[in-house]
């Protein structure tokens, strides 16, 4: 009887069929042709447990495994893959401030892995580099900062002052300094230049803000005040993020709900900047202000875009 298992891979998912009195064997064959690795563990089950790929086993049927509806996890461990968690290792890490790098994860046993929160560098970019890695983009900021400042000078009617708040001229001549913060405007632009919806979830609020619904697939990143990050998907917390999943079908609800139940244990550790009471200062000229609305204000006044927080005792 021919049956069809699915696989959770470091880049997604797929799926094999195969007659279930067919040796076990034949299945890693299929797993190894599918996902082009050579070496590799399998998990399946609740909680996960490992499938035997042992010579013993690799002779015995198929359908005495009971894998008919399960989804295999295929967990590489060639050296390659070794390689690049070295490399990863080597590059700087970015952790939340006050928040231990096991409370930015949640283990999802039923999809195989984690959900995990992708933090970005504190410089300025952290929108742009938040969704250009999503997206799969080298040197995101740069490229997608020019990309939003090409749509909104071809698209004079729906951004023109009055939306943008300045000039489109000056304001996309901002946008393209790297140190320009990017926001609601930016989103909902780069939704319509890449075809996908991003979600958008509000740290303190834990509201999702939904740029271009009704497409086919989204991105989900969060938003902490001032700041934002990405949010991923990995079968094991070693893994490098280049082997992240960051893209799902918009009918996947089931991953913006372990979304947002990791937005909320980052929420109970009060990991936002609630900016209707804290105090800005620019770095530029000692300009100080409540808020982020003043400073953006300030920003298109002054063309100043270095800020940081004052604490107030």
């Amino acid at each position: 009887m021919q049956i069809q298992i699915r696989l959770r891979i470091p880049t997604g998912q797929s799926r094999v069929e195969i007659d279930d009195d067919k040796p076990l064997g034949d299945l890693v064959r299929l797993i190894q042709e599918k996902t082009q690795l050579t070496d590799f563990t399998l998990k399946y089950g609740y909680p996960l447990k490992n499938l035997d790929i042992g010579l013993d086993s690799l002779e015995r049927p198929v359908k005495e495994f009971s894998l008919r509806g399960e989804t295999i996890v295929v967990a590489p461990s060639e050296s390659p893959q070794a390689v690049a968690v070295e490399q990863a290792a080597a590059k700087p890490k970015f952790t939340p401030k006050g928040i231990e790098p096991d409370e930015t994860s949640l283990e999802w046993p039923e999809r195989g892995g984690y959900i995990v929160l992708r933090v970005m560098p504190d410089d300025n970019s952290c929108m742009f580099t938040a969704f250009g890695g999503a997206m799969g983009l080298e040197n995101p900021s740069q490229v997608l900062r020019q990309q939003v400042a090409e749509y909104i000078l071809d698209h004079p009617q729906e951004y023109n002052s009055v939306i943008l708040g300045e000039d489109p001229v000056r304001y996309t001549t901002r946008m393209k300094q790297m140190d320009t913060w990017g926001g609601a405007i930016e989103l909902s632009i780069l939704s319509d230049i890449y075809s996908i919806e991003i979600s958008s979830i509000d740290v303190k609020s834990l509201r999702v803000d939904r740029f271009g619904e009704g497409k086919e697939n989204r991105v989900i990143i969060l938003y902490s005040g001032i700041h934002y990050d990405r949010i991923a998907f990995c079968m094991d917390l070693s893994y490098p993020v280049e082997v992240d999943v960051t893209k799902w079908a918009t009918d996947d609800d089931t991953t913006l709900t372990k979304a947002l139940e990791l937005a909320e244990r980052l929420k109970r550790l009060h990991y936002y900047t609630d900016t209707t009471d804290f105090v800005i200062k620019c770095e530029v000229c000692h300009w100080i202000g409540q808020g982020t609305k003043e400073a953006a204000q300030h920003e298109r006044e002054t063309g100043h875009s270095q800020f940081g927080e004052m604490t107030i005792t």
